[in-house]
């Protein structure tokens, strides 16, 4: 028996669903599940079927190894037998188990977060680590930088504490860097597109990997000496070790991505230049990278320096003395990470100053936490007001106390000075960590890009295409300053947009899906086991340099934490692309077309292909189906 698929004409589709009834009837499915099934998108329909994926994400990421693959016809074939619903209870699961686990939701990457969790339970690493590359081609530093908002969204928290889902993600990651044989995914023959891309940090080097990946011939413009972006120079090493990072990076060049360094777009070169040159399609992916002023008296004094130019020196050299006084203005990662760096170089008293109240610090709690382990005080509700100096040189800095008022236009409580409770204290140099901005020196006068009013890119939300319409953008350049997992998410769906145009196919269809979080999973199976904590060096030994803190968990810590999952939802469900991966409540176990491959053999026909009136179903042979049939997603 050969390969065999089903294909439908899509404009012959009348809408009746007379294939949707006739295949329920057939695998007795009653209410619910629909294995074949018709969305009315005027003004054509839309018949959505299983497609039997050469690398089938569901087989994948079943942790029962209930779906596999059959040789011989190329069927994506479901084992009632083995599947169990992926822990579903009887009288507690339900239609829930349709929709999305709220970790995966809550993922700027959209990673099926309860597959690879299910997965590592099961000691099936290496299938993991493949569940997790299908969103996020950087686990090992995901698992390290990533504010991990999975983790905040956790059903296990109604519980008692969330699934460490970074530390499992972490764990995934450093054992395929350790590995000597570290995975590359299948790579399509090469296309004869070009495509650049304007920086290498995190979103940049996921659209790079996912281009790559489908055979465009990518090259990443860097206009710093290293790449990276704010992974290479905003954080610092005891967070994210540079062999770790170079690792990561090296991935993309083996994969055949060029990157080139030094090469400022914009002022080395143009866009239009790089039209000119043969690229076909852009992806500016830029961050932000240019530092907020303060606007206060003394700000250009020598020892005041910005946040990301102080880092920058940390990581790349030469390391800055300060001095022994040390101040750092803000109140997110970047000046926690100053500040912890200035600790480590030296400085014997480093203490954070913030208009704001703890409680809208933008930092991460687990990083505020660990700063203040390390002794370094956090002065909540301070705004400077000048700076003093002597002989050019920074001295002092004069702040005023600050109460919380009406929401600003961030929508935070707007700090409001208190008259009468101005201060000053001694300092040896001062770190402005206030905020970032993004250069756009990269696009020319000539562009017909546009800007927002909050001075970031304008791009369709769903495509991220902008006005010019080979010109794509995401990450900070787009929403400004957000996390490592919300650019690779972005440079992800550019990738996508960007071979849909490149092919000159409807970038926005089968795109609007909204993913509706389950809010309310079975709680009665489930493992009490605590959740572990991940070890950490002692403080003292943090300070004398910048040996990562979090030293990550142990095989054991692993499988321990996984057991913790609820499973709240359906992993194969939720790995298939093209939503037609079904749960049905009654059976509590996952059900999908297998093409009725048992019909072949004694030459009978599937219920959808013989009672469809306008024959736009067609089943059999891939090979002979009629040259106007396509497939659309």
């Amino acid at each position: 028996m050969g390969k065999v698929s089903l294909m439908f004409h899509e404009i012959e589709c009348m809408g009746c669903h007379a294939c949707e009834v006739a295949c329920k009837q057939e695998h007795g499915l009653g209410i619910g599940p629909r294995v074949v099934k018709v969305l009315e998108r005027a003004p054509f329909f839309k018949p959505l079927f299983c497609h039997h994926c050469d690398d089938a994400p569901c087989a994948k990421a079943c942790p029962e190894a209930a779906i596999r693959i059959d040789p011989l016809t190329g069927v994506v074939l479901h084992d009632n037998e083995k599947c169990t619903g992926c822990n579903a209870v009887p009288g507690k699961s339900g239609m829930e188990k349709q929709d999305t686990a709220s970790c995966k939701v809550a993922c700027p990457a959209h990673i099926n977060v309860q597959a690879y969790v299910s997965l590592a339970l099961k000691g099936r690493y290496e299938d993991a680590l493949h569940v997790i590359k299908e969103a996020n081609p950087f686990p090992s530093i995901c698992g390290r930088v990533c504010p991990h908002p999975c983790e905040s969204n956790c059903q296990r928290e109604t519980i008692d504490k969330p699934v460490a889902i970074h530390a499992i993600e972490r764990f995934l990651g450093d054992l395929d860097l350790g590995s000597g044989n570290r995975y590359i995914p299948p790579m399509k023959p090469k296309k004869a597109d070009r495509v650049a891309v304007i920086g290498s940090g995190p979103g940049g080097l996921a659209c790079a990997y996912y281009l790559a990946r489908e055979g465009y011939r990518v090259t990443i413009f860097e206009k710093a000496s290293e790449p990276g972006g704010m992974l290479t120079m905003g954080i610092p090493a005891y967070r994210l070790p540079r062999d770790i990072l170079r690792a990561e990076i090296d991935s993309i060049s083996a994969m055949g991505a060029t990157i080139k360094t030094g090469v400022e777009i914009g002022k080395d070169k143009t866009i239009e230049e790089l039209r000119r040159e043969g690229f076909k399609a852009f992806f500016i992916a830029i961050g932000a990278q240019k530092w907020q002023r303060l606007d206060v008296e003394g700000e250009d004094l020598q020892g005041v320096w910005s946040g990301l130019a102080y880092l920058r020196s940390v990581n790349l050299g030469p390391s800055p003395r300060l001095g022994k006084n040390v101040a750092v203005i803000g109140g997110g990662n970047v000046a926690l990470d100053a500040a912890r760096s200035a600790r480590r170089l030296g400085a014997e008293n480093v203490f954070i100053l913030y208009r704001r109240g703890p409680d809208q610090m933008p930092a991460r709690p687990d990083e505020i936490e660990a700063c203040q382990e390390e002794g370094i005080p956090i002065q909540c509700f301070t705004q400077p007001l000048r700076l003093f100096g002597e002989n050019g040189r920074i001295s002092a800095i004069e702040c005023i106390k600050t109460r919380l008022g009406e929401p600003d236009e961030s929508g935070r409580p707007r700090p409001l000075p208190i008259p009468g409770s101005e201060f000053v204290l001694r300092v040896d140099a001062v770190v402005n960590a206030l905020g970032q901005e993004i250069d756009w020196n990269c696009l020319t006068p000539e562009s017909r890009c546009r800007l927002t009013g909050w001075g970031t890119l304008s791009v369709d939300p769903l495509t991220l295409q902008s006005d010019e319409p080979d010109i794509f953008a995401g990450g900070d350049a787009v929403r400004g300053p957000e996390s490592v997992a919300q650019a690779i998410g972005d440079g992800r769906e550019a990738a996508f947009s960007i071979d849909r145009f490149l092919r000159g196919e409807n970038l926005r269809l089968g795109r609007d899906i909204e993913l509706r979080p389950i809010t309310n999973p079975q709680k009665e199976r489930v493992n009490l086991t605590p959740r572990v904590e991940m070890p950490r060096i002692e403080v003292q030994a943090r300070l004398k340099g910048f040996e990562e803190v979090e030293k990550g968990l142990s095989e054991s810590m692993v499988t321990s934490e996984a057991a913790r999952c609820i499973a709240c939802g359906s992993c194969c469900v939720q790995a298939c692309p093209w939503n037609v991966m079904q749960f049905n409540a009654a059976s509590l176990k996952a059900v999908k077309c297998d093409l009725c491959v048992e019909k072949r053999q004694r030459n009978e026909s599937p219920a959808c292909f013989a009672i469809c009136p306008t024959r736009c179903i067609h089943w059999g042979d891939p090979d002979r189906f009629p040259q106007a049939v396509s497939i659309g997603r």
